[in-house]
């Protein structure tokens, strides 16, 4: 039988979104975490990875991913309007009690683009990658912070500083640095707009790459009326060449939807 896919720790960080930082905390307490043993030395079965990022989890285990002390600091996030990720499945109980479940992935994705403790927008998937986006000149040769953070559809600008904070966004390169000045206000980091747009087009072309696999998968969880479906064999007829890996996440999700009423 061949073994199967090994994915290193940098790897995880691209794939799942995941902070380093984070990351090294869930491997090393992977007793409580449950976080699935390295298969050698830095690599990790992908399937395996694939499959722990995908599981519905409740409020208590995110305490424990997120060491907080107390899962109601979790359902206060769940109260505050607009900071946490919304659930990925919500059961209504006989006597109407809603039980909310993430997908771990969701959950650290979420944690890996917050700022400190503020609030910010809650994230349910990518958000979308606007064509023009509203106030950016898109002629000039550099852009803010704030305007780059638009084109390439983060949030806010701490959520785009973060994002390059942690290698993300590698292809940006270095920012152009702010001359000197006295006083307030401080002039914004400037970036090469060649290279923003082409990340933008790069994430936009991805994030509808996916969407179309996750049809896929849905129409293909449909047609086989129950029996198995196989990432392996959807990537097999794919002309698009996008790696197995891509497959797994898209029908990891496909199914997730496809279990909702």
């Amino acid at each position: 039988m061949p073994r199967a896919a090994g994915i290193d720790f940098d790897g995880i960080v691209a794939r799942y979104g995941v902070s380093p930082e984070r990351l090294r905390s869930l491997v090393a307490r992977a007793s409580e975490t449950g976080f699935p043993a390295p298969c050698s030395d830095e690599r990790w079965d992908a399937e395996a990875v694939e499959a722990w990022m995908s599981d519905l989890v409740r409020a208590s285990h995110i305490a424990v991913l997120l060491q907080l002390k107390r899962e109601q600091t979790v359902t206060a996030y769940v109260a505050k309007p607009g900071y946490f990720v919304e659930p990925d499945e919500v059961e209504v109980t006989p006597a109407g009690y809603k039980r909310k479940r993430w997908t771990r992935v969701n959950v650290l994705a979420w944690d890996a683009g917050r700022s400190g403790r503020g609030n910010r927008e809650p994230r349910s998937g990518r958000r979308p990658v606007p064509q023009e986006p509203a106030g950016v000149d898109m002629g000039q040769p550099t852009l803010s912070s704030r305007e780059a953070a638009a084109v390439l559809g983060f949030a806010d600008t701490a959520s785009f500083a973060s994002a390059h904070a942690q290698g993300r966004l590698r292809s940006l390169g270095d920012p152009i640095e702010p001359a000197e000045t006295t006083g307030p206000p401080r002039p914004s980091r400037r970036w090469d707009t060649a290279l923003v747009l082409a990340e933008a087009e790069r994430r936009r072309a991805a994030s509808e790459g996916h969407r179309a696999r996750v049809g896929a998968c849905l129409q293909a969880l449909t047609d086989a009326a129950g029996e198995p479906v196989s990432a392996v064999v959807l990537q097999a007829s794919d002309e698009s060449g996008a790696p197995l890996a891509a497959w797994q996440s898209a029908l990891a999700q496909a199914r997730r939807q496809f279990k909702r009423p």
